[in-house]
């Protein structure tokens, strides 16, 4: 067991851990709700990663689409 003061003080950092996450996950929050789409995405993938959460595959591309012209058919 610690002293009053050093009960004291681990109070207080947990109080300043807490408030700084919290500020933290309002501002996260807020920017995936109403920022302009490019940032909000990005806060979204923040939350993901704050949850644990596996970030989702890109999807795959389609294949080109070749013209008849490329591909030596009548034109």
């Amino acid at each position: 067991m610690g002293t009053a003061d050093q009960r004291a003080a681990g109070t207080v950092t947990d109080v300043v851990v807490l408030t700084a996450y919290l500020v933290f996950s309002g501002v996260v929050a807020c920017t995936a709700l109403y920022a302009p789409r490019e940032s909000s995405e990005r806060a979204f993938r923040l939350v993901d990663l704050m949850k644990g959460s596996a970030e989702p595959a890109a999807p795959t591309p389609e294949p080109p689409v070749r013209r008849r012209d490329q591909q030596g058919g009548r034109g």
